[in-house]
């Protein structure tokens, strides 16, 4: 290591092996490649990595009790609390700040060496301002926060949709079965201004998502915002031949215009389905009888039966797509369609451009900075599926020389935006400006 290298904590509270969870893997094999001094904690046991520290061994029977019983006991506190979600994308994982989905101290028992920075990605079920303050007051380094979402400057709710609460402090929360000027949501954003005056995170973000945190209540007048571009594995996700990777997914020969969209859940309303399902229609439409039978749309995640049938092009259903096997779909496909409308990421749309891929997504999340102002895709009005469709037959109707400058616009603003290297010097950078 390197003496002027901080050593750094990563608290994840998703597995690093799986799904969005590998966002952190990658932030830490970009540090250890780089000689930091870096460490992972997260919530339970990581097969096959016995370097990582956890907080629970669900294979170790004993273990497993403890963890079910705080689990009991958190869901019991924050029930009786009405901390209880109702509607739309009001999802919150505990009631008040200061009740921790897992014991403070027992997350600070296992804190057990002095670190520059404590860099959190994950916290979903893990941790609250509760516990970022408690690890603060014991070892007084920076304290970095990556936010995958709303929620850590929210009243507690990861996705506000149209809700504008988040502006006036929270309380009247329409996501709450009982609500009023002071539910738990004012009561949290209150806290949460205090431990922000105290601990001075610095708190990570993409365009999209600063633009939403310098309108709130609570970091309008807050200037520890850094607006930071995701990491990609460019290694695993990489360009591969379309014609070979057809032909590994068995896709029919006939077929030459390939849409491939995908989400964990599909149905989750602010995936915009009903965007792209409306979009879908009006791109069909347009093209005549000959042009359709070209055409295959390729739907992965869960819930795929649910939107498959409003499909009116012939369908493939991909199931839940390993992340292994991603960087196919990818290469196999024409364009990747994200109609997100209220998201941070998708984490999708880099994956796809570092597999040289055009998207076509909603101008929120990382899409403005990945797509919008670059020969990389089409950033539509939010909700307007007309517009979403106007991107799908801008890359349907481009020539073979433009669709390769496209594809290759890709990969280079991949490889420019979202290596390890670029992580790296975005990450020294931000910790020498808040050293002192």
């Amino acid at each position: 290591m390197t003496d002027n290298l901080p050593s750094v904590l990563i608290i994840s509270a998703v597995n690093p092996m799986h799904s969005a969870g590998t966002v952190a893997m990658n932030f830490y094999m970009a540090l250890k490649k780089a000689g930091y001094d870096v460490d992972f904690l997260t919530k339970c046991k990581v097969k096959g990595h016995p370097e990582f520290d956890y907080i629970y061994d669900l294979t170790h029977w004993p273990n497993y009790i403890k963890y079910l019983l705080e689990k009991r006991r958190f869901r019991r506190s924050t029930a009786k609390r009405k901390a209880i979600p109702q509607v739309g994308n009001h999802v919150f994982d505990y009631g008040y700040e200061n009740e921790a989905p897992v014991p403070v101290e027992l997350i600070l028992s296992h804190i057990r060496k002095q670190y520059d920075v404590v860099y959190i990605v994950f916290w979903s079920q893990f941790i609250s301002y509760s516990t970022v303050e408690a690890i603060y007051n014991k070892l007084h380094c920076q304290i970095h926060l990556r936010c995958a979402d709303n929620q850590p400057v929210s009243g507690g709710c990861h996705f506000i949709g149209d809700c504008r609460r988040i502006t006036e402090g929270c309380g009247f929360c329409p996501g709450l079965k009982e609500s009023g000027a002071d539910d738990f949501t004012r009561y949290n954003t209150e806290y949460r201004k205090r431990v922000l005056s105290v601990v001075r995170p610095v708190i990570y973000g993409n365009t999209h998502m600063q633009n939403i945190y310098r309108n709130t209540y609570l970091l309008s007048d807050y200037e520890r915002l850094e607006t930071v571009y995701p990491l990609v594995d460019n290694k695993h996700f990489h360009v591969i031949d379309k014609e070979e990777a057809r032909r590994v997914l068995n896709i029919p020969a006939n077929k030459k215009f390939i849409m491939f969209f995908g989400s964990t859940i599909l149905t989750e309303e602010r995936k915009g389905m009903k965007y792209l399902l409306k979009a879908l229609d009006i791109v069909y439409d347009i093209l005549l009888p000959e042009q359709r039978q070209d055409v295959l749309v390729v739907i992965a995640g869960r819930r795929i039966k649910e939107v498959k049938q409003y499909v009116r092009f012939d369908t493939i259903d991909a199931g839940f797509v390993s992340l292994e096997r991603l960087p196919l779909y990818y290469s196999m496909s024409n364009i990747y369609l994200s109609p997100s409308v209220d998201d941070a990421g998708p984490s999708m749309v880099n994956q796809s451009l570092s597999c040289g891929t055009p998207v076509v997504a909603f101008g929120i999340g990382t899409a403005l900075d990945m797509i919008q102002g670059h020969n990389t895709g089409y950033c539509a009005v939010l909700r307007n599926a007309k517009d979403f469709a106007k991107g799908i037959l801008n890359i349907y109707n481009s020539s073979p020389d433009e669709y390769n400058a496209i594809c290759q616009e890709c990969r280079h603003i991949a490889l420019e935006k979202t290596t390890e290297e670029a992580f790296v010097k975005d990450f020294q950078r931000i910790y020498e400006k808040y050293k002192n």
